[in-house]
């Protein structure tokens, strides 16, 4: 869905020069070389098998490539991290641990693993915050991936842990 989303919004701007393919940053779909950048949002703290993603990155670089990634913080520093790590505290464990939000808060074993197979890389770090205009807001657009499969009672279970932990003085603006 999101490949087909995109398609129609670059051909909307009448972008014709852009391709979307499916595929996974441990077997990237694209030839040796390929790209002068590779850029990674959000995306990376999904990715089961690192070692072999940043081979991958490598591997469709150019020389002199760049890659950028963005990834989010612990729950330390991130309150969406917090926020997604409370309300999953209620739905079933993952099948891979180690992935997910707030899995690279620690990126030095994601860079030795980039550096390992040639790329040179820095970590710069940039804390945003987010902001809702009361519990219900922040819930319907945060929670909606995270517990969809829970049952409602669960749901209600992990609701009230998160507001309780993040809104304790009530529902209002954060």
């Amino acid at each position: 869905e999101m490949l087909a989303i995109a398609t129609k919004r670059t051909a909307g701007l009448g972008l014709s020069n852009i391709s979307f393919q499916e595929g996974r940053a441990e077997q990237i779909p694209a030839l040796s070389g390929q790209f002068d950048a590779v850029l990674a949002s959000l995306s990376l703290m999904y990715v089961i098998d690192r070692d072999a993603a940043a081979r991958e990155i490598a591997r469709v670089l150019r020389p002199g490539g760049c890659f950028v990634a963005a990834v989010w913080g612990g729950p330390e520093v991130a309150d969406i991290v917090l926020f997604q790590q409370l309300a999953g505290s209620f739905a079933p464990r993952p099948p891979v641990p180690g992935v997910g939000p707030g899995a690279l808060a620690d990126p030095s074993r994601f860079v030795q693993q980039l550096e390992r197979a040639g790329i040179q890389a820095r970590v710069e770090s940039h804390t945003t915050e987010f902001s809702f205009d009361d519990f219900p807001s922040a819930w319907a657009v945060l929670a909606g991936v995270t517990t969809a499969q829970l049952p409602p009672d669960r749901q209600e279970e992990a609701k009230a842990a998160v507001r309780a932990k993040m809104w304790p003085d009530g529902e209002r603006s954060r």
